[in-house]
């Protein structure tokens, strides 16, 4: 996909890497030269440019160590790629004189810089990418500036119809299978890991009173929950949890749930966050999801589908257009740059 490749070269990506590489070698070592492997449109690429991005997708995409000695060799078409995808749409976005928004840089260099612990370890990063501060505000600057070519090329997709939403529901059944949920309330009184024997029996007796209230329609479980839970999250709403699936919460309490009939309370139930009571509301067999509750999420899908289609065939288009010239081949480059 374009958009992933342009990823794969977003200083976002490199600065990132550097969490990982600070105590390896810097990819801003990857040696080469000047020497130009390429032209696209009369813009050169260099040896050294395309050593760098290889090191770049050496550390997303580590290989296994059989493949690791070819890997120069077997990243060199794909890191090309890039380069020429890269510098054809900076050619677009001088032509169509984009800007991008100062304010839009400083929030992603403010998000770059909260990946790291300390203001100091930000700049450690960079240095060992070989950037500096100046250095990376124009280097997201310009990212921005290819994403903005990407967006205008994707803007005009058709949006998916209500048929194809519907092909695509049939013709994936698998991806729409719902386990068994449970929709249950529940009402919880807290023990602490200090309570003695006699203080946690005190606390279920009380909560076994609740429940006995709550059987004798002395009061609502939703009154019980707000007057009564200490879980402050759930107590004003009635203690109800919504729907969940088994894996979702503790195993005492998931057994108590998923056991218990509907419209009826559990007995008390201990966990690890003390006691509780459950009124189970309903229970949800597995099956597949409706098309109306999956519809949003597959139109989504197959118009991002569409966009990334579009700026697909957008970029092969500029390619073909273009004279690329290739001064190396991949054997070449790998004689000249052997993986020890």
């Amino acid at each position: 996909m374009v958009r992933r490749n342009l990823v794969i070269l977003s200083v976002l990506s490199t600065i990132a890497l550097a969490v990982h590489a600070q105590d390896s070698k810097p990819a801003a070592a990857a040696e080469g030269t000047d020497l130009v492997v390429a032209r696209v449109a009369g813009e050169p690429i260099t040896e050294k440019q395309v050593a760098t991005v290889i090191e770049q997708m050496a550390h997303q995409k580590p290989m296994l160590p059989d493949q690791s000695k070819q890997r120069n060799v077997t990243l060199f078409k794909d890191a090309l790629d890039n380069l020429t995808i890269i510098t054809l749409l900076k050619g677009q976005a001088r032509e169509l004189n984009l800007t991008v928004d100062p304010a839009v840089v400083d929030r992603q260099m403010q998000q770059i810089s909260k990946r790291f612990p300390t203001p100091e370890e930000f700049q450690k990063a960079m240095s060992s990418q070989g950037l500096s501060e100046s250095q990376l505000r124009k280097n997201i600057e310009e990212s921005l500036s290819l994403q903005q070519v990407l967006d205008r090329a994707g803007k005009d997709a058709p949006a998916a119809t209500d048929a194809d939403i519907q092909k695509f529901y049939d013709d994936n059944p698998d991806k729409f299978n719902v386990p068994e949920q449970v929709h249950a309330a529940h009402i919880l009184l807290k023990v602490d890991a200090k309570d003695t024997p006699e203080q946690k029996a005190e606390t279920k007796k009380k909560l076994e009173g609740i429940r006995a209230d709550i059987e004798a329609n002395k009061i609502s479980f939703a009154d019980a929950a707000a007057q009564y839970s200490q879980d402050p999250s759930k107590a004003k709403s009635g203690g109800d949890l919504g729907f969940f699936r088994r894996g979702q919460m503790v195993k005492p309490f998931e057994e108590a749930a998923f056991s218990t009939s509907p419209g009826t309370l559990s007995q008390v139930v201990e966990t690890q966050f003390g006691y509780h009571i459950l009124r189970v509301l309903e229970l949800k067999p597995a099956g597949k999801a409706a098309l109306d509750e999956v519809k949003p999420t597959i139109k989504r899908y197959l118009d991002q589908v569409n966009k990334q289609k579009a700026t697909q065939k957008y970029v092969e288009d500029l390619k073909s257009k273009a004279k690329i010239e290739t001064f190396m081949t991949a054997e070449e480059f790998g004689k000249r740059h052997p993986v020890n």
